[in-house]
């Protein structure tokens, strides 16, 4: 444990850390002296922990990832002033357009903390981008990032291939049904494309890894399954002539893990697939509320 945060290696590589909220992951590889972070700690305790803990494997932060755009994903970057930054090409769009909602979301939530800054947060801007893949150098290692939209637009995940360690973003986890923030086609094709990599540890965004190939093949079946099924459901409701309301109702059975926790995130499911795949919806989701 450092700074009161516990260091979890899953590989030779790759090592995680979580945040209290949301139970969100921060990863670390480590290769030549060399540390590639990943969405590296919401609260600037965490980030100092992580950097703390870079520091006592006499290493050096040289790379940052960002899997997307979300608030809870992007806070860290500023613990680490200089350091490269990469994403995806949107990720610029995405913090363009929403900058404010950012702001908004960093200011809420560091209100309820008892945290106050001088000026708002700004959001961090990426020193490298690319569009479907890249080959990411991290001291010997060689990453594969690949866009990974459905969730985000620019979401994007880590993949090391000769570990088969899959970093999922906001994906794959066991506390969450798949969030359709962005759009359902994608985020099916993306699945799809996962279920063809050899993954032996998986690292969703929230969450806990898994390591057992069981427990991995289960979160993608599951999520796959969870997106056809709310698929067939709307696009028959919309044939039939429901409403959007009536079209919740009847997606309402369906059954999906942790409702108590999710019911909200399923009904703004439905909300956005509905206008997805044409249901006359005058009003935005709740996805584009939050």
């Amino acid at each position: 444990m450092t700074g009161g945060q516990t260091f979890t290696q899953l590989t030779t590589y790759l090592w995680v850390t979580q945040s209290d909220l949301y139970q969100t992951n921060s990863g670390i590889f480590l290769s030549d002296d060399a540390a590639t972070l990943i969405d590296p700690g919401i609260a600037p305790a965490a980030s100092q922990a992580i950097a703390q803990f870079v520091h006592k494997q006499g290493a050096k932060v040289t790379t940052i990832i960002l899997t997307h755009g979300h608030w809870d994903h992007i806070l860290g970057p500023e613990q680490f002033p200089g350091v490269q930054v990469v994403a995806h090409a949107s990720y610029r769009e995405v913090i363009r357009d929403h900058r404010e909602d950012l702001q908004r979301q960093v200011a809420g939530w560091e209100m309820e903390c008892g945290r106050q800054r001088a000026t708002p947060f700004e959001p961090p801007h990426p020193d490298l981008v690319f569009e479907e893949r890249l080959a990411l150098p991290a001291g010997a290692l060689t990453l594969q990032l690949r866009h990974a939209p459905g969730h985000a637009p620019d979401q994007i995940v880590i993949y090391h291939a000769p570990d088969g360690a899959l970093w999922a973003g906001d994906m794959l986890s066991e506390l969450e049904i798949p969030f359709i923030s962005h759009n359902l086609a994608a985020y099916e094709e993306t699945l799809s494309q996962l279920a063809q990599l050899e993954i032996r540890t998986l690292v969703p965004g929230h969450g806990t890894p898994a390591q057992e190939p069981a427990e991995i093949d289960a979160r993608l079946r599951e999520d796959r399954a969870y997106l056809a099924e709310l698929r067939a459901l709307v696009a028959a409701a919309i044939q039939a002539g429901a409403s959007l309301n009536e079209t919740v109702t009847t997606c309402a059975k369906m059954n999906y893990r942790h409702p108590e926790a999710n019911t909200l995130p399923h009904r703004w499911n439905v909300e956005s697939v509905y206008a997805e795949l044409g249901g006359e919806c005058t009003s935005p989701s709740g996805w584009e509320q939050e």
